[in-house]
């Protein structure tokens, strides 16, 4: 009996000294843990640290691209609104023109009328007029034809119809605007 209470007593101590051990390793894994844990932590901060910098970084170069976008397009804007207010300018110049010979006196008109009829060979046209100038034009030298052009000046065609030539004040216009208009820039605009 006393060999199996002596044995109970080592089987006691064996059994304590492996929860000791037990005890012990856990505490080992478990400080083992806490430190792998709190070194994760660390990379995983750091980590999320240069992750939230890159973030801001972008986020600044996002900033400051669409500053450059809003700024460039507000530049393009006025730019376009100068170039549209230069052009109404210029097409006024054009219009005030044409105010300007049609308010002249009939006699000025005449002459005009005159130039715009003064081409070689004019016994091979016609020249077409609006009812409205056709007293101002000497058809005694040429063939005035009474025509519904509803502008000043004329329109000139050969006898055979293979020639036309537009001779008013519209089409002349047009002509100097699309070569002076530049011109009249310069002369409005630049200092």
């Amino acid at each position: 009996m006393e060999e199996n209470i002596e044995k109970i007593g080592s089987i006691e101590e064996i059994i304590k000294k492996i929860n000791d051990e037990g005890n012990k390793e856990v505490e080992r894994i478990k400080l083992e843990n806490e430190k792998e844990i709190e070194r994760l932590n660390e990379i995983f901060e750091k980590m999320a640290d240069e992750e939230a910098e890159k973030i801001k970084k972008n986020a600044y170069e996002e900033i400051s691209l669409i500053k450059k976008q809003i700024i460039s397009n507000a530049q393009l804007e006025a730019k376009d609104r100068i170039d549209r207010e230069k052009f109404t300018w210029v097409e006024n110049v054009f219009k005030e023109a044409r105010q300007t010979i049609l308010n002249f006196d009939d006699k000025e008109k005449k002459k005009i009328l005159e130039r715009m009829c003064d081409i070689p060979e004019k016994e091979n046209f016609v020249f077409y007029v609006d009812k409205k100038y056709a007293h101002m034009i000497n058809n005694k030298d040429i063939d005035v034809k009474i025509s519904d052009i509803n502008d000043f000046g004329v329109i000139i065609k050969s006898k055979d119809g293979k020639i036309t030539i537009d001779n008013t004040l519209t089409n002349w216009l047009n002509i100097l605007k699309a070569s002076k208009r530049s011109e009249v820039a310069k002369i409005l605009f630049e200092k």
